[in-house]
C-alpha cells in the first residue's frame, strides 16, 4: 500500500502526453510498458533512470518459461540474468551500508529466529519480484484494457464506479491469464481422472481452463466485471508453495491503473487490431492501438 501514491504519480505523468495527443495512443508503449518498470524501480529503491534496464531484464528473464524462445535464445537470457545479478549485488551492498524505505532494505532487515537472508537469497527474491512484477503486469494490464475496450458496457460501468477496479482486475486475471500454462514436475506417481502421471513427468497445468471451471464460476466464458465471482480458485498466480511472490504488487498496480483510467476517460475504443503474443510463455500484447475520450 505504501507504493500506491507513487503508482498514481507515474500514471499521471504518463497520461499527460496521451491526452495532449487527443487520447489516441499505442497503449503498450505509452502506458503499459513504462508504468510497472517505474514502479518496480521505486519498490527496489533504485533510480528511476534504471527503469528501462529493469524492463529489459524482466522481459528476457521471463522468456525462460517460453520453450521455443529458450531453445533459440538461452545465451541471451543467461547474459541478462548475470547482468541483473551484478546490478542487484551492488544495490544490496549499498542498502547494507545505507538502509532505506524499500524492498531490499526490508529483506536485509528481515530476521527469523536469529537467521537473516544472505546476499544470494536477497538477490533471488528480488529477481523473482522483478520478473513477476514488470513484464507480467504490462501484459495483464494490456489485456485488461483490450477486454474493456471490446466490451464498452463494462468500461461504462467502471467509469461510473471506479471502485469496481478491483473486481475488474480479478475478472481480467480470470478471463485472460497472461500465464496460460505453468509447468510442474510430479514428485510421485499420481492419478487424475483415471490418467496416471508417473513420477518425473513434466505436466503443463492450464490456468486458462482452470479459471473457467463451470463447477466454480457461473457463466465462465462471459467477461463481466460486475458478476459475483469466486476468486479463491483463480490459478493465474499459481498455487501452493509456488504462488507468485509479486501477486500483491501486481494486483495493486493493476487496480491503480484501471481506477485512474476509468476516472480520466469516459470511453476507450480500439483504433486498430490488437497484436497478441503467443501463449507459449508470457501471453502478452505487442500492440494495442486505442483512443481514450477524456472525462
Amino acid at each position: 500500500a505504501r507504493y500506491r501514491p507513487a503508482m498514481r504519480g507515474f500514471l499521471e505523468e504518463l497520461w499527460e502526453p496521451v491526452i495532449a495527443a487527443g487520447g489516441a495512443c499505442e497503449f503498450v508503449d505509452a502506458l503499459a510498458k513504462p508504468y510497472p518498470a517505474l514502479t518496480i524501480a521505486t519498490v527496489m529503491g533504485a533510480p528511476l533512470s534504471d527503469a528501462p534496464r529493469l524492463h529489459d531484464w524482466s522481459a528476457w528473464i521471463q522468456r525462460q518459461f517460453d520453450p521455443p524462445v529458450l531453445m533459440q535464445h538461452r545465451a541471451t537470457i543467461e547474459e541478462r540474468v548475470a547482468s541483473f545479478y551484478g546490478w542487484a549485488g551492488e544495490l544490496i551492498a549499498q542498502r547494507r551500508r545505507s538502509p532505506g524505505d524499500d524492498l531490499i532494505s526490508t529483506l536485509i532487515d528481515a530476521e527469523q529466529d536469529g537467521d537473516r537472508l544472505s546476499d544470494v537469497e536477497c538477490m533471488n527474491l528480488v529477481l523473482n519480484v522483478l520478473v513477476g512484477g514488470v513484464d507480467t503486469t504490462q501484459a495483464q494490464l494490456s489485456h485488461a484494457v483490450r477486454l474493456l475496450a471490446q466490451h464498452p458496457e463494462q468500461w461504462a460501468a467502471l467509469h461510473a464506479d471506479p471502485s469496481l477496479a478491483a473486481a475488474a482486475v480479478e475478472e481480467a486475471l480470470r478471463f485472460e491469464p497472461i500465464t496460460p500454462f505453468t509447468a510442474r514436475i510430479c514428485l510421485e506417481d499420481i492419478v487424475v481422472d483415471d490418467v496416471e502421471f508417473p513420477a518425473g513427468t513434466v505436466v503443463m497445468v492450464s490456468a486458462f481452463n482452470g479459471n473457467r471451471d463451470p463447477a466454480v464460476v457461473d457463466a465462465p466464458d462471459v467477461f463481466d466485471i460486475t458478476a459475483p465471482r469466486a476468486t479463491s480458485r483463480i490459478m493465474t498466480f499459481g498455487a501452493g508453495i509456488h504462488y507468485c511472490l509479486g501477486a500483491n504488487l501486481a494486483r495493486a498496480e493493476l487496480q491503480e491503473a484501471l481506477a485512474f483510467l476509468a476516472e480520466h476517460a469516459s470511453t476507450v475504443t480500439l483504433t486498430g487490431t490488437p497484436v497478441l503474443e503467443p501463449a507459449t510463455g508470457i501471453y502478452g500484447v505487442t500492440s494495442l492501438p486505442v483512443r481514450f475520450t477524456a472525462a
